[in-house]
């Protein structure tokens, strides 16, 4: 996770860096040429694998609600402006059921620090849910969109798709195929080109390397936002 911040970056790697908390306040006079002091502090978390069983390698699953606990006050402290929850919120399971409730959970916990809050769909969010029911289960409309705020323009994208273009959910998909298809790539060409703030991109899986953990067509996606000059 990277943090800009032209005062100074915050970051608090909790227990072993499971969860990873970061306030980070966004100047727009660092990103613009206009004559503003004005802070724009954004709050991230991601990766909470939340879930209700025995821990596995170096995850702890049941120890992520004390965990956010514990970044909640960090974030009371900080108070942002919104809040960016950048995938993997919950752990698989079995049942739709058992995921559901999962879900209800964390959320529960997590809804607290924030009263405007952003979800990015990680891999495990959607391994047994359908998207529709992960993004229900938040109270979130879209998996994929933008939003303004404090003059930044943000986008939040989904790579939960396969190869085929088939949407993540229902054990039918495998992490390391990650992609982000041609509908959502041209959404994403269309709002570039729409907006004339600073943006800054919010996606779970990697754009920055070509490896298991990235998007599969990443270099496509990356020279868009390069290419559109302002990202």
């Amino acid at each position: 996770m990277v943090s800009a911040n032209r005062r100074g970056d915050r970051r608090a790697f909790l227990q072993n860096g499971t969860l990873v908390m970061a306030a980070t306040t966004l100047s727009s006079r660092m990103l613009t040429a206009e004559d503003s002091t004005e802070l724009l502090r954004v709050g991230l978390v991601t990766d909470l694998h939340h879930a209700d069983k025995p821990p596995a390698g170096s995850r702890n699953y049941r120890e992520t609600l004390p965990k956010l606990r514990e970044a909640a006050r960090q974030f009371a402290a900080e108070k942002p402006s919104f809040l960016v929850e950048l995938g993997d919120l919950i752990d698989a399971a079995d049942t739709v059921e058992t995921e559901l409730d999962y879900l209800s959970t964390i959320n529960a916990a997590f809804s607290d620090i924030c009263p405007d809050r952003h979800y990015v769909l990680g891999n495990h969010c959607v391994d047994m849910l359908k998207k529709e029911e992960f993004l229900g289960g938040v109270g979130q409309k879209a998996a994929y969109y933008s939003f303004d705020h404090g003059g930044i323009h943000f986008v939040v994208l989904d790579a939960c798709f396969r190869s085929d273009g088939e949407p993540y959910g229902r054990k039918n998909s495998q992490w390391t195929d990650a992609n982000i298809p041609p509908t959502e790539i041209d959404w994403l060409v269309a709002d570039l080109k729409a907006n004339t703030k600073p943006v800054i991109v919010f996606a779970h899986q990697r754009l920055d390397e070509a490896g298991n953990h990235a998007v599969k067509n990443n270099a496509q996606v990356r020279g868009l936002l390069e290419n559109a000059g302002n990202v």
